[in-house]
C-alpha cells in the first residue's frame, strides 16, 4: 500500500470507527436510561426511542460502508511487490497464450504447405 492509499484507508477506517462508536454509545445510553431513570420522569421513553432510532440509523450506515471499505481493502491492501508479481504473472500468462496461438497458426500453415506439395 502506498502513502496515498494508506491515507485513504485511514480516512475510511476513521469514519467506520466513529459510526461504530455512535452505535455502541446509543445502545448503551438506551439501556442505561431505560433501567436507571425512574418511571416518574416523562422523558424516559422518548430518550430511549431516540437512542434506538440513532442506533438503527448508524447500523444502516455502518454495514454498507464496512462492506465497501472491505472490498476496497481487498483491492488496495496488497503491497506494491504483490501487485507487481500479480501483473508479471498476468503478463506471462498472456504471452504464453499468444505464443500458443502463434505456434498453432504456424502448424496450420505447415500442414497447408505439405498438402499443396
Amino acid at each position: 500500500m502506498d502513502d496515498t492509499e494508506r491515507t485513504q484507508f485511514k480516512g475510511k477506517f476513521t469514519v467506520l470507527v466513529i459510526i461504530l462508536n455512535i452505535l455502541i454509545f446509543a445502545i448503551a445510553a438506551a439501556v442505561i436510561v431505560f433501567f436507571i431513570v425512574p418511571d416518574s420522569i416523562w422523558l424516559r421513553i422518548p430518550i430511549v426511542l431516540i437512542c434506538i432510532v440513532i442506533s438503527i440509523i448508524s447500523l444502516a450506515v455502518f454495514i454498507p460502508k464496512y462492506r465497501a471499505t472491505k472490498a476496497w481493502l481487498d483491492i488496495h491492501g496488497t503491497t506494491k511487490e504483490e501487485r507487481l508479481a500479480q501483473m508479471q504473472k498476468e503478463q506471462d500468462e498472456y504471452r504464453a497464450k499468444i505464443r500458443a496461438e502463434l505456434e498453432e497458426e504456424m502448424r496450420e500453415e505447415e500442414s497447408k504447405k505439405n498438402v499443396e506439395e
